[in-house]
């Protein structure tokens, strides 16, 4: 059996590599941003698009794809997920997601 590498694939691995890209930047410069909350709800509506199109992807692809494709897919997926802890740390509870104001 011949291994399978296609650019669907490779593009899902980018994808992803990309959004971890934005949360690391946002950690960053949380304070710098003028509305970090936003950004980060509009952040982890990206990564759940991702995770539909990927589950999508390695159903519709099944035993074609290779286990290096699969193994970089799940390992780009935990990379992912270890950055999102960073974020929940800066968000403080008593945030206004209305008036983007604390609540004293």
């Amino acid at each position: 059996m011949t291994e399978r590498f296609d650019e669907e694939g490779l593009l899902k691995v980018i994808k992803v590599y990309e959004i971890s890209e934005e949360i690391l930047k946002l950690n960053w410069n949380w304070n710098n941003c003028s509305d970090p909350v936003k950004n980060t709800h509009e952040l982890i509506n990206k990564c759940q698009k991702l995770f539909l199109e990927i589950s999508e992807y390695e159903q519709r692809m099944g035993s074609k794809l290779s286990m290096y494709q699969k193994n970089k897919i799940h390992e780009v997926i935990i990379d992912l997920g270890e950055l999102i802890p960073y974020l929940k740390n800066k968000i403080k509870p008593g945030y206004n997601l209305q008036n983007h104001q604390l609540i004293v």
